[in-house]
């Protein structure tokens, strides 16, 4: 009898190990962003990890997004506003944030298959997470700390699979099931205090709604400092990591 699956949960980039799926969650807002951008019509996302990545980037059919302290970035299209990206009709987005992007990039650097998700995916997050693959939960996080948004989402989705948890799996359970619902954490953050403080507070509640878009959303490619997204299949993260780590020495 084979083995039961892990599952870990990485409370911050930081702490991001070689799986076989790495979830990677930004529940307010880059996740969930990617998750309506693909759901509303663009092909794909392009994740960049900076501003100048993003502006490269700039050409036709493709869209600029992103923020910096939850702001919109002067001269690009949108902000990180998941509910403000209009129809893609067949576009690109060009994605650039300070926390989910940079971490969507590292976790494909080791993870084999990376998904994005979300609670407005998290059931068909769920559903792509194929029986007795090991799976590590990321979070985000902000600048680098531990954010509540993303812990009590991936003890939502820790708590749906089955399999062997890790004691940071467990402590992620156990936030999730101190809620009665899902905008009282996202709502109680950091981060949606300062979406308030910015006039941006429709987006606590947009991105508390649960799985309200049957979007998969997976890195499909990676070249240095971009994560491609689409809904389609691609290159494993460690073929992409390998290819990733390449290019960087080829540049050096």
């Amino acid at each position: 009898m084979s083995e039961a699956r892990s599952i870990d949960v990485a409370f911050t980039p930081a702490e991001v190990r070689p799986a076989g799926v790495a979830v990677m969650l930004d529940v307010l807002r880059a996740s969930s962003t990617i998750v309506a951008a693909l759901a509303g019509g663009y092909a794909r996302v392009l994740c960049c990890d900076g501003v100048e990545r993003a502006e490269a980037l700039r050409g036709p059919e493709r869209v600029l997004a992103g923020e910096r302290e939850c702001v919109p970035i002067p001269g690009f299209d949108h902000g990180n506003s998941p509910g403000a990206l209009g129809a893609g009709r067949g576009r690109e987005l060009v994605l650039s944030t300070t926390n989910g992007c940079p971490a969507i990039i590292a976790a494909a650097e080791v993870a084999d298959e990376v998904l994005i998700g979300s609670l407005v995916n998290l059931d068909a997050v769920v559903g792509a997470i194929a029986p007795g693959v090991d799976v590590t939960v990321v979070c985000a996080g902000t600048d680098g700390r531990f954010a509540l948004e993303d812990a009590y989402a991936a003890g939502r989705l820790a708590a749906r699979l089955e399999g062997e948890p890790s004691d940071a799996a467990r402590g992620a359970r156990r936030i999730a099931a101190a809620y009665p619902d899902a905008y009282e954490p996202l709502a109680e953050s950091a981060d949606a205090a300062v979406l308030r403080a910015t006039g941006q507070a429709d987006d606590i509640a947009f991105c508390a709604r649960e799985s309200v878009f049957d979007v998969v959303a997976r890195v499909t490619a990676l070249a240095p400092g971009v994560a491609t997204i689409s809904t389609g299949t691609g290159e494993s993260g460690e073929a992409l990591g390998r290819k990733h780590n390449q290019h960087s020495m080829a540049d050096a």
